[in-house]
């Protein structure tokens, strides 16, 4: 596998920056996690509070590109965050990594998170040589669902039951993978 980039990399698209958090971020971050709506299909509990937000903030920081890594979805024009992206439980012998994404409710349906997915791939595949891709995501959150499509992955698998415990309730997921050459990637 390709070793990682030794400084956190930043991905311009079209509309977006998809870039390493700085600390600044935690009030916007705090947005995205403290929305329980937002969170109904994420795998753990919303944030209660802004300084348990800030209290995450050494997570998003930190650049583990053995392991996993996070960036902040910030739209160009108005330098707002918008959304999170990441890669996590990477298996370096196997070549693979799970994904996943999340966007404030009102920037929803606007194609970002295609256009960070595309960038995250890109750097995953051509950067990192991952050889699978996959996302674990519940069988009600049609939307993400359709994401994952829109970039390539194929449902594989599920329900997988009782794979997330989030607020005190199991919840089953559906498995999608993408195959290196299998991304609908725009170069």
């Amino acid at each position: 596998m390709a070793s990682a980039p030794k400084k956190h990399p930043t991905f311009v698209t079209r509309r977006l920056r998809v870039r390493p958090f700085r600390a600044s971020d935690a009030k916007a971050l705090h947005l995205l996690y403290g929305d329980a709506e937002n969170l109904r299909y994420w795998g753990t509990d919303p944030s209660p509070s802004a300084q348990r937000t800030r209290k995450m903030m050494s997570w998003h920081l930190g650049y583990r590109p053995r392991n996993y890594v996070l960036w902040a979805v910030e739209e160009i024009k108005s330098r707002r965050l918008v959304g999170m992206i990441n890669y996590h439980r990477r298996e370096l012998r196997e070549k693979r990594v799970d994904v996943g994404w999340l966007i404030l409710p009102e920037m929803q349906g606007k194609g970002y998170m295609t256009e960070a997915g595309q960038a995250l791939l890109r750097h995953l595949i051509d950067d990192l040589g991952v050889h699978k891709v996959e996302a674990l995501i519940r069988e009600e959150n049609k939307a993400s669902a359709a994401l994952a499509r829109r970039l390539g992955f194929r449902l594989e698998g599920g329900p997988i039951r009782d794979r997330w415990l989030v607020g005190g309730k199991w919840h089953n997921v559906m498995l999608y993978g993408l195959i290196a050459g299998e991304e609908r990637v725009s170069r």
